[in-house]
């Protein structure tokens, strides 16, 4: 598929704007693939000491992207192959990964809940790692000071479930390699065993916050994972039957992941994002976690799984009006103070990629073109609304990066490439139905 001009009408409001995404992709394609290692390894983000660790789940989302690209450029594109090799060297560090830590999680299943050990890192995936392996260390940092902390921040439940993600979005547009169907074979028992186990249980947020709650992100990337697996049952790429992979998950509840989700999670037609581990409902009074976006682009889970079509719907503009304002871009969360309350790229992509794979291409693009025209030289984490105002620094973090955001992260690249392919993947759609 060729990628087209996106150029805005002269009455728009950003007139005379003329992005190219063919550039545009390209360039964030290649800023990604300089920051891989021959490893594997990418910093989230390499000038700022807490981002330089390699991230499990960012790096799955620059995979993804990669993995996209390619996809969508010619086959022969030398860009291309170099995207899909950097997506490879990538997706091989984060196998490593899970079996590097896989002696420690096969231990949590004969761990009962009750036991103030089933919460300590040293059971769990850590969210990020050194270029071996290994709890990240630095001058300032020491990720091993953790591993006996019960409900760290760095025990992220989503680190697997995305690694699995990027396999998957591997083995739908090029194929699997036989060390990956290899490894799936012999290793997916132990990792649903453990995944099984997990998601009924709290553990910090996407935004590494809330230990004490169940998310809704979370239960929907573990929902993904066993997807996953009975895919590649069915096409006999592991030997686990869909019998014996419905089991596990069934063990830990008998209406699934997905029925969990709905059961505990939806609440007066909507999605919420946090519940407390032993409620039967969710935690309203805290509103809509842009994570959730994520749950309607990846997981394979929309309003009509839910129970009723219109919960996307609500959902998705109740979000839209706690998280955006009056701005292009929305926080994480309701009351979020991170960087000042900066908002974020990547969350604002991933709604014009929502946008865009629900044909709404005029609001996706104003989205990516904003954050095109106002970042193209470099992609930040977030957009800080009033740098004037330091006394709401949480954490004294903007401080500490000489009062600007975080430069030059990986996932807002990564989301660029996803959101504008995206934007053109509908645009031809829409040309072929006479749009």
């Amino acid at each position: 598929m060729a990628l087209t001009n996106s150029k805005k009408p002269a009455n728009d409001e950003h007139a005379a704007w003329n992005i190219n995404y063919v550039t545009v992709t390209s360039k964030a394609a290649m800023h990604l693939i300089d920051e891989i290692s021959p490893t594997g390894y990418i910093s989230a983000a390499p000038n700022y000491s807490w981002y330089k660790p390699h991230w499990f789940r960012d790096s799955s989302w620059v995979a993804i992207a990669l993995l996209t690209y390619y996809n969508s450029m010619r086959k022969d594109d030398t860009l291309a192959i170099s995207a899909l090799s950097a997506a490879d060297k990538v997706i091989n560090f984060n196998i490593e990964g899970i079996r590097k830590f896989l002696g420690r999680i096969s231990k949590l299943e004969s761990i009962n809940y009750e036991d103030h050990e089933f919460f300590n890192l040293k059971f769990h995936m850590p969210s990020r790692c050194g270029p071996n392996h290994e709890f990240f260390k630095s001058d300032t940092i020491a990720d091993e000071a953790e591993s006996n902390v019960k409900h760290s921040w760095l025990m992220q439940y989503d680190s697997i479930p995305l690694i699995l993600l990027s396999l998957r979005k591997k083995h739908e547009l090029v194929g699997l390699s036989e060390n990956e169907k290899d490894f799936l074979d012999k290793h997916m028992e132990t990792i649903l065993r453990y995944l099984g186990k997990i998601y009924i249980t709290e553990c910090p947020s996407m935004w590494e916050i809330n230990a004490d709650m169940l998310h809704a992100y979370n239960v929907a990337a573990i929902h993904s994972a066993f997807e996953f697996a009975h895919m590649l049952s069915h096409n006999r790429i592991i030997h686990l039957s869909s019998g014996s992979i419905e089991g596990i998950e069934r063990k830990y509840f008998k209406e699934g992941t997905l029925g969990f989700l709905k059961q505990y999670f939806v609440k007066d037609g909507m999605l919420y994002s946090e519940k407390k581990p032993f409620a039967e409902s969710p935690e309203t009074s805290k509103g809509f976690d842009g994570s959730e976006i994520f749950v309607f682009n990846y997981f394979g889970i929309n309003g009509k799984t839910l129970g009723d079509e219109k919960i996307e719907e609500i959902t998705l503009q109740k979000m839209r009006e706690e998280l955006f304002g009056n701005n292009v871009l929305p926080i994480r969360f309701k009351g979020d103070i991170y960087f000042t309350g900066g908002r974020w790229l990547l969350l604002g992509l991933e709604f014009a990629n929502y946008y865009a794979m629900h044909g709404s291409i005029e609001k996706a693009e104003d989205i990516i073109d904003y954050i095109e025209k106002k970042y193209s030289n470099s992609y930040p984490e977030q957009e800080i609304v009033d740098p004037a105002s330091p006394s709401i620094d949480q954490g004294n973090y903007y401080a500490l990066n000489n009062y600007k955001p975080i430069q030059d992260l990986a996932w807002s690249y990564a989301s660029m490439i996803i959101a504008a392919l995206n934007v053109e993947s509908e645009k031809a759609k829409q040309l072929l139905r006479g749009y």
